[in-house]
Order: structure tokens, then sequence, then C-alpha cells
């Protein structure tokens, strides 16, 4: 809408109903510094007790993981599982090779279903 040259101002106000713009500054939804502190301390124990031989946290763009590898994969490229947080909808899940096992809505319903699907340690 026009009226002697000046545009009316609210025109892009309800642009931004159909469709938002997304913001900068809007902070990412991956690992929580709560997550990486549980992750960290557990990854440590299954390797400590050889149930994996490595393990390590990936920041991607649409999601957070932890891959990790088993103790005889060598340097295998691809982790034997991975724990992942979605950071577009805030959803964790734990797949093994290609197989999802599990999602949940927060990271301690994920965890006890990781203890089962881990090996028994190496001798």
């Amino acid at each position: 809408m026009v009226r002697e040259g000046l545009a009316f101002a609210t025109v892009d106000l309800y642009n931004r109903d159909v469709e938002p713009k997304p913001t900068v500054d809007a902070p990412a939804s991956g690992f929580t510094e709560f997550d990486l502190a549980t992750l960290n301390e557990f990854s440590a124990t299954q390797v400590a007790e050889r149930r994996w031989g490595r393990a390590q946290v990936v920041r991607g763009p649409f999601a957070d993981f932890l891959a990790a590898w088993d103790v005889d994969a060598a340097n295998a490229e691809l982790p034997r599982l991975t724990i992942a947080r979605f950071k577009r909808t805030g959803t964790y899940a734990l797949t093994v090779g290609a197989l999802v096992v599990a999602t949940a809505s927060t990271l301690d319903k994920i965890l006890p279903t990781l203890s089962r699907t881990t090996p028994e340690p190496a001798a």
C-alpha cells in the first residue's frame, strides 16, 4: 500500500507470519553441557572397561554425535555405534551400525538402552 510515495510500514509484518526468518543468534540445540559431561564420563568408563576402543564427539550442522568404535576395530572408519542429538528437534537417537535402536526426548532414556547393546568387555 502506497500513499503519496510512502510505503506502508507493516507489510513485512504479515510476511513474517507466513515464513519466519531464522535468527543468527538462535542457540544450537545439540548436546548440552550436561549431556557432554555425562557422555564424557560414560565413554571414559566404556573405554576403561574395554567395551569401546575409542569415542569421539562430533558436532555437525544438523546434529551432535558421540561416535564409538569397538576395541578390535583398529582404524575402522565407521563407528560401531552413535548417540546423536538432533538440533532442530532436540531428539536423541542411538544407532548401532545402520540400525536405529532407540529414540527419546532425553539422554537418560537412551543410556540404559546403550548398556544392553554394548558387548561384554574384551579379555
